[in-house]
Order: C-alpha cells, then structure tokens, then sequence
C-alpha cells in the first residue's frame, strides 16, 4: 500500500479562535498613484517612471461590523500594523500602526521619505498585519504573545531592470582568507563595473561582500538601523570611488541605470547632477559626508 503524502504543505496556526481574522484583509486594495488601477495580486513588476512616481495608498476596508463580528470585546487588543521593508537594504520601516479599539483607518498613505530605499533599490515589500498589541490572555484559540498575528497581507513590488544591480554576499572568514582580507574585514566591494549601464534581472555591476555575522544580525532586526546605515555608505562609497566604474567618462546619464539612481538619492531634496557627483568623487573626504548625509547615518547613530 502506498503511503498517503499531502501535496501542499499547509501552515499550522493554533489560533482556531481567531480563525474568521485570517480574511479580514483579504478586500484590501492597494493603489501605487492617484488615479491607477488597484494593483491585482500580491507581486506586481513595474517599469523605471512608475517606481519613481509611486505614491502607495492602502484602502483596508475593515468595517466596523467586520471588525466587532471578528473580535468583539477583544478588538481594543488589537493593531493594525503596516511596514515597508526593502531586502537589499537590509531596512523594516513601521509606516502606521493604528489600534483596532478604535475605526479602521479608511486609506493609508505610504510618506515618499521612506520610499527613499525602495526607490534606490527597485523592490520592496509592503506588509499588513493584524497584531495583539499586548500580552493578554484573551482565552482558548486566541494569541497571548505580543506581536502574534492572526491576519496578514504582503505586497512586492519590483523593477524588471534593476537599478541598483548591486550584488550582496556574506564575507565568511573563509571566503576572507581566500581573497587575502583581513580576518575582521567589515565590508569589501569587488567586481564594479559601468555605473551607467542598464542591467537586466539577475546581472550586477558590483559585488559586496559584508561581514557574515553582521549581515544576518542586521537581516534578522537584531541590529541597530544604523548598521544596515553604515554597510550601505561603505558599498556606495567603494563604488563611487573605484577606478573603472565610467563616471569620470560618463557624458550623459543612462536612465534605468545604477548611475541614475544614485545622482537621485544621493540628496535628499533634488536630484544631484552629473558633474556635481564627479567634483565629489575628486574630494573623497566630501563624497563620504554626502553619502552619510543620503543615508541618513548621523540620525540613526544618535539613536544607538
């Protein structure tokens, strides 16, 4: 006889209470612009100019009967809970987080300051949730723990052409020995290649290689913002300064290429211009200070 094998694994959730919670964001929309259609799915690739001219609003559409034939009394328990995480930059941003003790929030609008990595990148991941706020014990089949979820929605959207087309690898002590690096080597950048060059999915124009340990601290939360900070700096700093990345013969910017996202996020109010990114690449002590600056680096350190 053969044994009987289930096809599609199914997550195990011990929460039979909370059941009915698990389709409340399920009529959720999500509009990247005014005047779009709602996005379809939970994966959607967009080109260059919709990821520059997003402006992502959220429309709920919890209900007060929705929420009070869910929860009940519990609902003052509860938030909602929405986060912008962007995975090459190693960043989880809390965009709002609203308590369901009160009415649901009818649109959220996602702040163009923190779509700043996001579009720097070309991916992000938008998340929903619906948390317990607090420690309770709420009763049989229902969450106890701070931050458990019982509804949950994630949104990814990406570039089809990356533009940062910066690979990230983790710097074992082996892989450091092997490429004569010093046992603490923090960061190292290999590999760069023509800046202003389209890449295609898949492809890069450098390699930075980041300490093991703290990468997977900085991936895991563990680690103040102002690490994933710092390891971006130093990758934007190697590579602005390397010989052969085709600034310096650069003449015109190539749009869609890493060279143009970085001239726009490289300053925090306008785009900076080709020839102001190359009297910094001449001042290495300034192209530091205006990458810091980008990065926001001094106010995450104060928070340390």
């Amino acid at each position: 006889m053969n044994a009987w094998v289930r096809s599609q694994p199914k997550t195990l959730r011990p929460y039979f209470g909370a059941q009915a919670a698990e389709g409340l964001l399920a009529e959720m929309e999500l509009f990247l612009k005014f005047g779009d259609a709602p996005v379809q799915g939970n994966r959607l690739i967009v080109d260059d100019s919709q990821m520059a001219d997003m402006a992502p609003r959220l429309y709920p559409k919890l209900s007060e009967e929705r929420i009070n034939a869910v929860f009940g009394e519990r609902r003052a328990a509860f938030d909602l809970i929405v986060t912008l995480r962007t995975p090459q930059m190693l960043r989880r941003e809390l965009v709002e987080r609203f308590s369901l003790g009160e009415e649901a929030p009818e649109c959220i609008e996602v702040p163009q300051h923190l779509l700043k990595d996001a579009k720097l990148t070309g991916l992000f991941e938008l998340g929903v949730s619906i948390c317990l706020s607090k420690e309770i014990d709420l009763g049989p089949g229902w969450p106890s723990h701070l931050g458990s979820w019982v509804a949950k929605e994630v949104y990814t959207i990406g570039l089809d052409r990356r533009q940062s087309a910066f690979r990230l690898l983790p710097l074992t002590e082996e892989l450091a020995k092997s490429l004569h690096l010093p046992k603490g080597t923090f960061v190292y950048v290999d590999d760069i290649e023509d800046l202003n060059t389209v890449y295609d999915e898949g492809t890069s124009c450098a390699t930075a290689y980041v300490s093991e340990k703290v990468l997977l601290s900085s991936a895991a939360g563990k680690s103040a913002a102002a690490v994933a900070a710092l390891i971006w700096s130093e990758i934007a700093s190697a590579i602005l300064l390397a010989d052969g990345n085709g600034v310096s013969e650069a003449e015109e910017v190539t749009g869609g290429s890493p060279l143009e996202a970085i001239l726009e996020n490289l300053r925090a109010d306008q785009s900076l211009s080709l020839s102001e990114l190359k009297n910094l690449i001449k001042d290495p002590v300034r192209l530091r200070a205006a990458v810091h600056d980008s990065r926001g680096l001094v106010k995450d350190l104060e928070k340390v």
